[in-house]
């Protein structure tokens, strides 16, 4: 399972996550370590892609040092029940030259899930081949247009060329080195800009990914990014408990730990893993007491949360 506000099965859930939390059992418990762990690598982008809220980034932008990622994948090797490990947050992790190193680190910890979502346009051949030799278990690239003007228009910067060359490089090296992984999703987000194309974007890929191996497409929404945008109506009341403080934990760049990958400018702290264990953020009291809050559909003091589209949906 992967947890990304975009995927049907997240939304699906999302979707489920309406009871507060005297009348949803789940919620009064969690598991000694989040089931998914979010390790921003980067929040550095090659991009400008229209939905994105790039615009209003306004934290500091960098790259993870290796050794505090080498201090999280230490502490994971020593756990019972070790989370799926996204290795990505705000940014394209293909611009990390360790990327491949954190990948391998991850695997010989015992992390038997690691993902990354990029936009493809850096996954040149030789980039290929480091991440599959690392082991990376699932890559999802974001491919939001079916021809050159619709997808430049739609993911600036970036070259619908360059990027549909890398895929079927991709997949044919994966195919030459006799490798199943990383197994690929190939996301599509109907808009304005790309003309919502749904069936040229399923023509376009039908022939290309190894469905038997565990590859797919996803069709995915345009969701308001925590407030960062309003593709969404968002009214006053709130409806839903989200349950990504009982499932998820997302780490940025610099340590700082927030409640989840919504919250990309980093406003809403519950911890730093440069001087506390995953564990004791996780367990600790500034997460137990959002979880009590949010169990009873409470988010007052979360501005990124109120201006979630997910908890107002129905």
């Amino acid at each position: 399972m992967i947890l990304n506000a975009r995927d049907r099965v997240t939304r699906g859930l999302l979707s489920l996550a309406r009871t507060p939390l005297l009348y949803y059992p789940y919620y009064r418990y969690h598991l000694p370590y989040p089931f998914v762990l979010l390790i921003e690598n980067t929040n550095c982008c090659n991009a400008r892609c229209v939905m994105c809220p790039r615009d209003t980034l306004t934290r500091k932008r960098g790259f993870m040092e290796f050794g505090l990622f080498e201090k999280i994948m230490n502490e994971l090797a020593g756990a019972r029940r070790k989370p799926v490990v996204h290795l990505h947050g705000f940014g394209e992790p293909l611009l990390d030259p360790l990327l491949p190193e954190r990948i391998r680190l991850a695997k010989s910890c015992g992390i038997e899930h690691t993902y990354i979502v990029t936009n493809g346009s850096l996954l040149f051949p030789e980039t290929s081949r480091k991440i599959i030799d690392a082991g990376l278990d699932r890559m999802k690239i974001s491919f939001y247009g079916t021809d050159e003007e619709s997808y430049n228009a739609t993911m600036r910067r970036l070259d619908f060329k360059v990027a549909l060359q890398n895929i079927k490089d991709f997949m044919r090296i994966r195919k030459e080195l006799k490798k199943r992984t990383p197994k690929l999703i190939l996301q599509y987000l109907p808009q304005e800009a790309n003309g919502a194309r749904i069936k040229e974007f399923q023509s376009l890929w039908r022939s290309l990914p190894d469905k038997n191996g565990g590859d797919c497409l996803n069709i995915s929404s345009l969701d308001n990014f925590g407030g960062g945008r309003s593709y969404n109506i968002v009214g006053e009341k709130i409806v839903s408990v989200c349950f990504y403080p009982w499932t998820a934990m997302s780490v940025l760049w610099d340590g700082s730990a927030v409640t989840c990958c919504m919250d990309y400018n980093g406003v809403q702290n519950v911890g730093d893993v440069n001087c506390q264990s995953i564990e004791e953020i996780w367990n600790g009291p500034v997460l137990s007491a959002i979880r009590r809050n949010f169990g009873k559909r409470d988010y007052s003091g979360f501005p990124t949360c109120r201006n979630c589209d997910w908890v107002h949906r129905r």
